[in-house]
């Protein structure tokens, strides 16, 4: 009797250490799904939604910027956080979507909520995105730009040359796509047509 028992007993761990197993494996796979976005070309520009742009944006050592200065031509801002999971599956290739495009890119990154330029600076640094600059803006003051009393992100706004909302886009996009760079250079050639 004893043996049938050591037998079951060995089955019911052998499978709950399976199942243990699995689970920690499914977990640790969960985590490094690249989910697509939403196409580029999706990014189509309507009738203006808000008031221009003034936000002041702080970078690593003291650096600081506005978003005034790029007015005159349109722009993507992506709004992220370093807490944020689908922004973490974004980053890398947001930055390789920066490289394939080169030196002029049409995308100003910004952390929210996310710490100090510097913490960010080393968050991307840890995760190998070195190449994705380090830009922070104030929760409160986004939301009040914007007008909202909550905003989901990741979140990418198409602005317009006068600094002005003309589509925003609510989650990821798809940065690494075949055909992102063209997607994006046509969106924007639809804002100055």
């Amino acid at each position: 009797m004893s043996g049938g028992l050591a037998s079951r007993r060995s089955l019911v761990l052998g499978t709950a250490g399976l199942a243990v197993l699995v689970g920690v494996g499914a977990s640790k796979l969960a985590g490094t799904v690249v989910r697509r976005g939403m196409p580029i070309e999706r990014l189509m520009p309507g009738r203006p939604v808000s008031e221009s742009v003034t936000l002041s944006l702080s970078g690593p050592e003291g650096a600081h910027s506005s978003l005034v200065s790029r007015r005159g031509a349109p722009f993507l801002l992506h709004v992220w956080a370093t807490w944020c999971p689908p922004c973490r599956h974004e980053l890398p290739a947001l930055a390789g979507f920066m490289r394939a495009w080169g030196i002029d890119f049409p995308v100003v990154p910004v952390a929210v909520s996310s710490g100090s330029p510097d913490d960010v600076r080393a968050f991307l640094d840890r995760n190998g995105i070195a190449d994705l600059p380090a830009w922070t803006v104030d929760g409160t003051a986004l939301k009040d730009w914007y007008r909202a009393a909550a905003l989901a992100i990741p979140v990418t706004f198409l602005i317009d040359g006068a600094g002005r909302i003309r589509a925003p886009a609510a989650g990821p996009l798809d940065w690494g796509a075949s055909d992102a760079v063209g997607a994006l250079r046509r969106v924007l050639a639809d804002m100055t047509a």
